[in-house]
């Protein structure tokens, strides 16, 4: 696999690439491994095998205490300049659709452009089109009501061709890069929020210290990175961070202090 663009999982968790490689080789019918190998030649399986790498997310507003907190408290305070918030790794598009149905109830749609990246042209096609997995219908219902105590989910959602969607009101600040963050990052310095929720569990620890050191690099200084409940900040790199919320694992970038010169008298 490492022999092709794009494709270097080589310090993915061992577990995770067995679990995912099997169902794929299973789906596919491949037994061998020279059958992998000779279909590892094709890009539209290498695209496929992308794409099987990603992990869908499984619910809108996911963790609703969560989105709480970025509704009333850091999305407010996101610096003045920053106009970016960076998902690095989105797979199925939920976080992204909760982030710009959160910005839109805020009215604060145009604020912000929500870029969302993800190794497979599939997964990035399936969120430009505002794709939503209709079997969550019910779980996102519930996480809304959670979140904002009302009954509005339902407005958001548009049928398209028997599929459910995010209006395209809502997904007009979405824009989608493809290609695996750790290869390619957005050239900005203007990224305030990084959404980089239970990513780093598929990774082994080196290449999770290697991850969050490329993110907090991305992240301009006073801008946000927030992890997942079961992930894990290197004590090295959590010394450079203010710790704002130990229970959701949100962090900030300092905000460096400009030196001051006294007067001093010869």
């Amino acid at each position: 696999m490492l022999a092709y663009p794009g494709m270097d999982y080589t310090e993915y968790s061992l577990s995770f690439m067995k679990r995912r490689l099997t169902g794929l080789a299973t789906r596919q019918r491949i037994r061998r491994k020279e059958q992998f190998l000779a279909r590892l030649q094709d890009e539209e399986f290498r695209e496929l095998l992308r794409t099987e790498l990603c992990v869908d997310n499984t619910e809108m507003f996911r963790d609703p205490a969560l989105w709480r907190l970025l509704r009333d408290k850091f999305l407010p305070a996101l610096p003045q300049d920053a106009a970016c918030l960076w998902l690095p790794h989105e797979t199925s598009g939920e976080d992204s659709y909760s982030l710009a149905l959160i910005l839109h109830e805020a009215e604060l749609p145009c604020s912000f452009q929500i870029l969302a990246q993800s190794p497979s042209q599939q997964r990035c096609n399936n969120i430009e089109a505002g794709l939503i997995n209709q079997q969550h219908h019910e779980q996102n219902l519930s996480n809304y009501k959670r979140l904002e105590d009302r009954d509005a989910y339902e407005r958001y959602i548009v049928e398209e061709a028997g599929k459910s969607h995010i209006a395209p009101n809502l997904r007009q600040n979405i824009n989608c890069l493809q290609g695996h963050f750790l290869s390619r990052q957005p050239k900005r310095r203007d990224i305030g929020l990084i959404l980089f929720r239970n990513v780093g569990l598929y990774f082994n620890p080196k290449l999770n210290h290697h991850a969050l050191r490329l993110l907090i690099d991305a992240l301009m200084p006073g801008g946000y990175l927030v992890l997942g409940l079961k992930d894990h900040m290197p004590a090295d790199l959590e010394k450079e961070l203010l710790v704002c919320d130990s229970a959701e694992r949100i962090y900030q970038k300092p905000i460096l202090k400009e030196p001051s010169y006294g007067m001093h008298r010869f």
